[in-house]
């Protein structure tokens, strides 16, 4: 009965948990990155108002990706903070940036 019950308690935490990542990803878009990311955030502070990113394609530099739901991404360079965050459309064009540190990496 103990075994049957906590079982069936980690399928409704998993639910849970898999409904709110779901949900975080309906209102992923532009403006909602444009309107609550701050050049201060820390990495903790992005994946708790966006959620984990799709991707991270860094190398030296993590590069957070997140999908959209218009199929559209927003790139966020970060470190120690954030260096950018662009918007590119799917085939890698910038549509927008949304924050550029006069900081450049060679």
């Amino acid at each position: 009965m103990k075994k049957t019950l906590f079982i069936l308690t980690c399928l409704i935490l998993l639910s849970t948990a898999c409904s709110i990542k779901k949900s975080n990803q309906s209102t992923l878009n532009y403006d909602y990155f444009k309107n609550n990311l701050t050049p201060e955030m820390t990495h903790n502070e992005i994946v708790k108002t966006f959620g984990e990113p799709s991707r991270n394609e860094g190398s030296g530099i993590n590069i957070y990706v997140y999908e959209l739901n218009d199929s559209t991404e927003i790139l966020i360079g970060y470190v120690d903070k954030i260096y950018y965050v662009k918007h590119e459309d799917k085939n890698g064009k910038l549509l927008n940036t949304i924050i550029y540190s006069s900081l450049n990496f060679h």
